[in-house]
């Protein structure tokens, strides 16, 4: 089985609400997939569906070929999920959460969960009760990345810590990969996604917009600039005498005042092609998954 996860056609609705929208989505088994939308664009109701909190009201899930819908407590049992507000027993302290989730998870390991806490520089003896939001939020990643679940399934984990313990946690999901965990990981920072999913999918208004290898989206450059009279000629036979060319780029726009083509892969096997491009003012930038997402998700 290549996919860990398998959503098909998802739809929640409430009322003339919808949820999710006919949201389809395919999670290769040892990836880290990045999951992105605007609030209300249905990362969360999918996640709650995939683990069988929510009954959709048509479509189906599957994680690891159980079915999340009538298998959810077996599902479960192969996940280990970091909700986005986690709930942690207030007047326990540190440690004693450690060895409750650790014990009542099947894939639960205590000196994993220890070791990862120290990692995030975490006082343990500290009642729940008494710790800031980042602590407690350090708490509950400690719980789920000590799992040694197949699927990690990872809603907003950064939020509410400074930046050093984001890349450290990053570097924890990282390793988790290496040891042939599957991340699902949810997240409003568009830098993290960047940085650490392999692929990553762009949700709003509960449909699934765009998906996209993150590899190759850190490969593509964009060029930018204004055409001379003879651009259109010099572009369709610049492509019929260059095949590589017409493979490895994409004309986006080409108006009379603005041309924009995304180069894939790297751009110095292009610059001789580029020196002769009849343009003016021309530009060259990575794209970079900013662009990719402001090009996909309009504002409500």
């Amino acid at each position: 089985m290549n996919n860990v996860v398998e959503a098909n056609e998802l739809f929640k609705t409430y009322g003339l609400f919808h949820a999710l929208n006919g949201c389809s989505l395919q999670v290769r088994r040892g990836s880290i997939f990045g999951l992105l939308g605007p609030n209300g664009a249905g990362k969360t109701t999918l996640i709650r569906s995939l683990l069988g909190f929510i009954k959709p009201s048509s479509g189906k899930a599957e994680i690891l070929g159980l079915n999340c819908e009538t298998q959810s407590v077996q599902v479960r049992s192969q996940v280990a999920y970091l909700p986005a507000e986690a709930k942690l027993f207030a007047m326990m302290r540190g440690f004693g959460v450690l060895d409750f989730y650790s014990a009542m998870n099947p894939s639960g390991n205590r000196v994993r969960a220890a070791h990862v806490a120290q990692r995030l520089d975490l006082d343990l003896s500290r009642r729940v009760a008494f710790m800031s939001t980042g602590m407690r939020q350090k708490l509950a990643i400690a719980c789920v990345l000590s799992s040694r679940a197949p699927l990690l399934i990872l809603d907003e984990p950064t939020a509410n810590l400074d930046p050093n313990v984001r890349m450290e946690v990053l570097a924890l999901v990282r390793q988790s990969q290496s040891e042939g965990a599957t991340v699902l990981f949810s997240s409003h920072v568009l830098s993290e996604i960047e940085d650490v999913c392999d692929t990553a999918t762009i949700m709003q208004r509960g449909k699934v917009i765009k998906t996209f290898n993150v590899s190759e989206m850190r490969a593509t450059h964009r060029v930018v600039g204004v055409p001379k009279s003879e651009w259109n000629q010099w572009w369709l036979s610049s492509l019929n005498r260059t095949t590589n060319a017409s493979n490895d780029l994409t004309l986006l726009e080409n108006t009379e005042s603005r041309i924009v083509i995304d180069i894939i892969g790297p751009v110095q096997t292009h610059l001789d092609w580029l020196s002769k491009m009849p343009v003016n003012h021309m530009r060259i930038e990575p794209v970079g998954l900013r662009s990719v997402y402001e090009s996909c998700c309009v504002p409500s």
